[in-house]
């Protein structure tokens, strides 16, 4: 047993279990027989992880919002899927290219849902793939938060050039993800000249998934370019509204 580990979760449990009333310092620590420093150094780390929430400084303390998201991430998921599936299913039929809904989890990018193309030769996605190497899983890293990115590096490190080529420094690729959250849609083409297109999905101003379109770089000439990216495009704003109208 990690010694810590089991610590910090007893001061989740702890404060869950006597909600909704805020606990001070000295209720958490005494109730379960911790030294101060130590439970407030744990206390320190799940506010800055929103695991914990610290309304006043100095003051008591909560759950917060991360503990709540991770208990109702199912349902949100669920949500988004059955919101977006129409859309998708009308995207496929107008440019009859793979269309796909992606999230991260884990620092992972993970597939919600994927619409494939009618063609005999069409892409197929991995159900979970690499954040740096994915398409959509770039789209929604570059709108994180610098502390959250930074989170991310720290697990996983940089990506390796068959991820994601030319990210030699942690620099050069929090440049690229600036200059990604700066755009509506991104396009990559690896090196099986697959190429992914991805825009961001919001939700309360927050980008929560992304939607993307996989194809062979054959079907992407000058004419069809165009026209694929801004059908993505009214697609992703189509469900962009239905979300925000729905919350």
């Amino acid at each position: 047993m990690i010694q810590v580990i089991n610590r910090a979760l007893n001061i989740l449990e702890f404060i869950a279990n006597n909600s909704p009333k805020e606990q001070t310092l000295t209720e958490i620590s005494d109730s379960l027989n911790f030294q101060h420093s130590t439970c407030a150094n744990i206390l320190k780390t799940l506010v800055n992880r929103g695991y914990v929430e610290q309304p006043k400084p100095k003051g008591s303390y909560r759950l917060g919002k991360m503990v709540y998201q991770l208990t109702d991430a199912n349902k949100k998921y669920t949500e988004l899927i059955n919101m977006s599936r129409s859309l998708m299913v009308e995207l496929r039929d107008h440019i009859n290219e793979t269309i796909i809904l992606s999230v991260i989890k884990n620092n992972k990018r993970v597939l919600l849902n994927e619409i494939p193309s009618t063609h005999e030769i069409h892409v197929q996605t991995k159900k979970e793939s690499s954040v740096y190497s994915a398409t959509t899983g770039r789209m929604i890293l570059a709108h994180y938060t610098p502390e959250n990115i930074n989170w991310v590096i720290e697990r996983t490190g940089l990506p390796t050039e068959e991820e994601w080529s030319g990210i030699s420094s942690k620099e050069i690729l929090i440049q690229e993800l600036k200059e990604i959250k700066a755009k509506k849609i991104i396009e990559t083409l690896n090196k099986n000249h697959v190429v992914g297109l991805a825009t961001p999905i919001y939700k309360d101003a927050i980008v929560i998934a992304s939607l993307g379109i996989y194809l062979p770089e054959i079907r992407f000439g000058t004419t069809e370019k165009e026209f694929i990216k801004n059908e993505l495009l009214k697609t992703s704003n189509k469900l962009n509204q239905i979300i925000a109208q729905s919350t």
